[in-house]
């Protein structure tokens, strides 16, 4: 599959995805958006691909929308679809995909974070930020609204207040900051980050890739249902894992005392 604007690299269990116009900071633009929805489901469905790692070439992981794309908006009259822009509907298919996705996803942010490249991590499962690494939801300092779901998100990881304070300043932060709010799981050197991120995706893949896919559910699904609808979730799903290939090869494994290989059957 090619890209203009990403890259998508598959390599033992880990796909890549890699926002790709570093000579404008991976400004976002309609076509990145349309091509990042085309690139996680593909991964998605890739039976091969275990755990996504999701980051920005240069030193920004992505800067923004491109000011192009405002400014033709502005020109065609303003609205999601002016200038380009793909509508309401179109912008909800990708967060939507990535609650329902079957895989873990890391966000590696590598540098600049900002507006909707702030936005596009909270759709991630798990956030490492290179220490040099700059984050914001810049959206009022622009006379918009922050979206991709992240109203939703950064509440229940960050907290109310917190939440509005990253969001009513419109402000910069540090990835420090970020990380001591909750919105960042770890902060490394830069230098360090790509190989903390597969370090991680490669403890996630020690796992079963159906308990990943279930337990990764039913937490998303606990984000809005009672206690009573997940203590039956939980029932049901671990019900089914018992009869799994793969608890078997689990429980084999420990008493031959070898790795288990997982075949996500």
């Amino acid at each position: 599959m090619a890209f203009e604007t990403i890259l998508l690299d598959k390599s033992a269990g880990v796909a890549t995805i890699t926002l790709n116009r570093p000579d404008r900071l991976n400004a976002w633009t309609p076509v990145m958006g349309a091509e990042l929805l085309d690139a996680f489901r593909d991964v998605d469905r890739d039976r091969s691909v275990r755990v996504v790692i999701f980051t920005g070439a240069g030193r920004a992981f992505c800067s923004g929308a491109d000011m192009d794309f405002f400014a033709e908006q502005v020109k065609a009259g303003g609205g999601t679809t002016a200038g380009g822009g793909t509508g309401p509907s179109r912008v909800e298919e990708w967060p939507l995909l990535m609650q329902r996705m079957s895989k873990p996803t890391i966000a590696a942010i590598n540098g600049y974070a900002l507006g909707v490249g702030c936005t596009m991590t909270l759709l991630c499962d798990v956030r490492i930020a290179a220490s040099e690494a700059k984050l914001g939801f810049l959206f009022s300092r622009m006379g918009v609204m922050a979206e991709l779901g992240s109203t939703f998100l950064l509440p229940r990881l960050v907290g109310l207040g917190r939440a509005c304070e990253l969001m009513f300043t419109g402000k910069m932060y540090t990835a420090e900051e970020f990380a001591h709010a909750g919105a960042v799981n770890h902060v490394v050197p830069g230098v360090e980050l790509l190989a903390r991120a597969r370090g991680l995706a490669n403890e996630m893949m020690q796992c079963a890739p159906l308990s990943l896919m279930l337990t990764r559910q039913a937490l998303y699904q606990g984000l809005t249902a009672s206690f009573e609808a997940q203590i039956r979730t939980e029932a049901y799903a671990l019900d089914h894992l018992y009869r799994t290939r793969d608890h078997a090869e689990a429980v084999a494994a420990f008493k031959e005392k070898r790795a288990p290989a997982f075949e996500g059957r």
